[in-house]
Order: structure tokens, then C-alpha cells, then sequence
């Protein structure tokens, strides 16, 4: 990625800070930039508590740690930001006339060449690429959150976007040690939140209609489904469910036409979410937190993603169906090496991230 050797990140909350983090463990200069002071300095508290994370997780060094953030410069200027930077990371406000405002600014002041990118989550880059003059230059990377450990990101071209574009910015992706794919056509929300939205819509609707929970709902995700789709998607997963001798088609036209269909006719098709449910939702997790603060549970998930992550193979990531065939000769070698290996969260992850 010799194209690439500096970036800049606009807006310093949540997202940006990661998006700093990673790309200045990567061996990137950063130079960072957001309007208020404050966020600024919350953005330089967030990545240096990121930072000591890795170092505690023995991702990486303490040396390490140090020269990453000594490759990060905040500024008070947009155009400071931007001025030599070969790529740019938007992650401001998730609205067209901020992210028009701040494309059109990243625009005047970013050199012909740079690749402007926005992490937006459900916005058009069509729309957003026409207040700039490099349209070709434009194109979504929306990542998830948090972005410096959760390997997916979404690629989204926009109308205007050139091809030189997608691929440059796929292949600066997988160096990041990202999983990109690629959104074919703009639709609102792109493929990971559509589908966290529809899961979403049924779980608002299960407590409204006194079904379950709060912590039971959540509960039925975490603790059933969500280990498979860790490993893989919802096709393979039913895939698997049709039997080895009908796969898919048995279970589509088994329990899909059966009784998936009588689910989908009675599952809900909520637009909005009123006040009354809001407070229920809310006091359904206060009740699930059980005392515990916001900052112990955000240590807790990230630690717990970091094993997650640590426990698959390189090659998962490219292709899910690499895993090795499983005889009993196979299955007692990898036991005798798991035996000999670091613990989990020493033994990869520190691969993708240094």
C-alpha cells in the first residue's frame, strides 16, 4: 500500500477514535481533527485508553504503544488535517448537510489524489460525492463498532466512485487487517445494519408485548444463535440445519415454507419507536446492567472479542469453509497444538494489529 502512507480522521467521538487507533498501530502518521476542543482531547483520552488495552492484552509493547501514539497529530484546522493526507476518514455526524459540509471542506483543502472515505452507516455516497469535484475519489467505509477490533468493514461506491477507487480502498482495508465486502447497490443501512435491523425490530417487539425481558431477549441471542453466526452467516448456518443430503433446499422448503412462513406473518413491522416503549426498553436495561458501570461492561466486551477473534484461523477470514477436515487424527493434532500455544488472546490478534 505504497499509495498510502498518510491519513487523516475527521471527527474524534467513538468511531474516529478507533479509526485513529488502528491506523496509527498500522505504522500511519494520523493527523486527527474535530471542531470542539473537548472532543479533541476526549478523542486523544479514548485512543490512549485503547492503546493501553492492546498493551494489556499483550497485543502489543508498551514501545509500541508509545510510537503509535507518537505518530498522531490533533489539529485545530480542517484544512491542516487534510492538506497532505493520501487518505481521509470522515466520521462526523450522521446527517447529508454534515456530511455535505464537511466533504465539501475535506474537498477544497485534500490533495487531487487522496481517497475520501465516510464511515457513515446508512447514507448515500452518491448523494454525499456531489459537493466535491473529485467524485471518483469518494466511497464509504462504514466500519463496526469498535472499529480497531471488529474485523468487518462495509465498502459502498458510490455512482461516481471509479473502480481504482473500490480497490485501492479494498486492498488498503484487508492491510488494515479489515474483512471489506462489498455493497453492490446503495440501500439504506447497507448489509450488517439491515439485517441488525430487522433482529432489532423483533426484539423492541418482544418486550412491548410482555413476551420476554430485556435480559431474556438479549439473552436468547447471545446464548443460542449468536454462537453460530460468530462462525458463520445465516445461509450456511440453514444450510447446515436443511441435513446433509437436502442442505438449503430441504430446509427452505422444510421449515422455511412451514414454520418460517407463520413467523413472518405475524412478526412485526414497527417503523418508530414511541415514547412508552422507549422506557421500557430503557428500564428493561437498567434492570440487565445489574449495577455494573457503562465503562466495566465496554472492558468486559472488548476483552471478550479479543478471545473471540483469537480463537480463529488466518485464513477464516478470506474464506470461512478453509477450516481443516476434522478426522479423530486431525482432532487429537490440533488438541496437542492447542496445548503448546499462548493463550488466546497473546496468540493472533497481534498478527493483524502490529
Amino acid at each position: 500500500m505504497d499509495e498510502i502512507q498518510k491519513v487523516a480522521v475527521i471527527g474524534t467521538g467513538v468511531i474516529g477514535a478507533a479509526w485513529v487507533t488502528l491506523f496509527a498501530i498500522k505504522g500511519y502518521d494520523v493527523t486527527a481533527y474535530s471542531r470542539k476542543r473537548e472532543t479533541r482531547e476526549r478523542g486523544l483520552e479514548n485512543v490512549r485508553s485503547n492503546l493501553d488495552f492492546f498493551v494489556k492484552k499483550e497485543m502489543i509493547s508498551e514501545a509500541d504503544s508509545e510510537h503509535a501514539f507518537a505518530r498522531i497529530t490533533m489539529v485545530e484546522d480542517l484544512a491542516e488535517a487534510v492538506r497532505n493526507a493520501d487518505f481521509v476518514e470522515e466520521c462526523t455526524g450522521e446527517h447529508y448537510d454534515i456530511k455535505k459540509s464537511i466533504f465539501s471542506e475535506i474537498g477544497k483543502y485534500a490533495p487531487p489524489h487522496a481517497i475520501l472515505a465516510s464511515s457513515t452507516s446508512g447514507l448515500s455516497m452518491s448523494e454525499i460525492q456531489q459537493v466535491v469535484t473529485q467524485k471518483d475519489k469518494c466511497i464509504t467505509t462504514h466500519p463496526w463498532n469498535p472499529p480497531h477490533l471488529i474485523p468487518l468493514i462495509e465498502i459502498v461506491p458510490g455512482k461516481d466512485t471509479s473502480k481504482e477507487t473500490t480497490d485501492t480502498v479494498y486492498s488498503f482495508m484487508e492491510h488494515l487487517g479489515k474483512v471489506p465486502v462489498i455493497v453492490k447497490k446503495e440501500v439504506a443501512g447497507f448489509i450488517g445494519n439491515r439485517l441488525a435491523a430487522a433482529l432489532w425490530r423483533e426484539a423492541i417487539d418482544l418486550v412491548d408485548r410482555g413476551v420476554a425481558t430485556v435480559e431474556d431477549v438479549d439473552k436468547a441471542i447471545y446464548a443460542g444463535p449468536g454462537i453460530r453466526w460468530a462462525l458463520m452467516g445465516t445461509h450456511m448456518t440453514y444450510h447446515l440445519g436443511g441435513g446433509e443430503e437436502g442442505g438449503y433446499s430441504h430446509f427452505i422448503e422444510g421449515i422455511g415454507n412451514t414454520t418460517f412462513k407463520t413467523i413472518w406473518e405475524e412478526l412485526e413491522t414497527r417503523n418508530h419507536i414511541s415514547d412508552t416503549v422507549k422506557n421500557k426498553l430503557n428500564q428493561g436495561v437498567k434492570e440487565a446492567i445489574k449495577g455494573k458501570s457503562f465503562k466495566d461492561i465496554i472492558r468486559w466486551r472488548d476483552d471478550k472479542i479479543v478471545d473471540i477473534l483469537s480463537i480463529k484461523e488466518d485464513e477464516f477470514w478470506g474464506d470461512p469453509m478453509s477450516f481443516p477436515v476434522y478426522d479423530r487424527k486431525s482432532i487429537t493434532q490440533n488438541k496437542d497444538k492447542e496445548a503448546q500455544k499462548k493463550p488466546a488472546e497473546v496468540r493472533k490478534i497481534k498478527e493483524q494489529i502490529a
